[in-house]
């Protein structure tokens, strides 16, 4: 034995399998801390207005509906103008906005305390939409909801711009409904939720 490890190629091989030994059991940490990183969110606060991004209504609805809950006076305002198709197989067409708008009211969430914003189909559109509302309406302290995972990639484009504009945001994220964050990389979904924004912070980070 004593030979073999004499021979350098043995001992660069067992570092390696060591090193890769080590990896393996790190890999909850690792995957874990990855989902911690995209999660960045802010604990709730009451604010001027909480704006619900487009994309996942049921999800993002719960949120601002748990939301209202805590804050009875808080107002929302729903905002995408995408069409989830998947609705079209109830011979109906809605905006992403309007479902969730629709879905909120569902939760309890008086209709009066609901405004809509429809112009928007991408995060960085929503971005822009929603500086315009706060610039014209003086409103300095918002809420942004959206997905939990996504909430990283919605820091990168909303703070720098509102920061600029003197505007302080709530970041809060919608607990996943089809998967754990805590495991997710054990879930099918959670591993496409994870590797589409990683994906997408990658294209933002190039693009804006």
């Amino acid at each position: 034995m004593k030979k073999l490890w004499s021979k350098r190629w043995f001992k660069v091989l067992s570092i390696l399998i060591a090193l890769l030994i080590i990896f393996i059991l790190s890999l909850n940490s690792i995957f874990r801390g990855v989902g911690k990183w995209l999660n960045a969110t802010d604990a709730p606060e009451q604010t001027a207005m909480c704006f619900v991004l487009g994309g996942n209504s049921y999800e993002r609805g719960l949120a601002a509906s748990d939301l209202y809950k805590k804050f009875p006076q808080q107002k929302f305002t729903t905002t995408g103008g995408n069409y989830p198709y998947q609705i079209l197989c109830l011979d109906t067409t809605m905006l992403e906005c309007e479902l969730t708008h629709h879905f909120m009211i569902s939760q309890g969430v008086p209709e009066a305390q609901i405004d809509t914003l429809s112009s928007a189909h991408s995060t960085m559109d929503e971005s822009n939409e929603i500086l315009a509302w706060c610039m014209t309406n003086n409103a300095k302290y918002i809420t942004v909801i959206s997905s939990a995972f996504h909430m990283r990639r919605v820091r990168m484009v909303f703070e720098d711009k509102f920061e600029e504009a003197g505007i302080k945001i709530n970041f809060h994220g919608a607990a996943p409904i089809e998967y754990n964050e805590l495991n997710w990389w054990q879930n099918e979904e959670g591993l496409i939720m994870t590797n589409n924004e990683l994906v997408k912070i990658l294209y933002y980070a190039i693009k804006y």
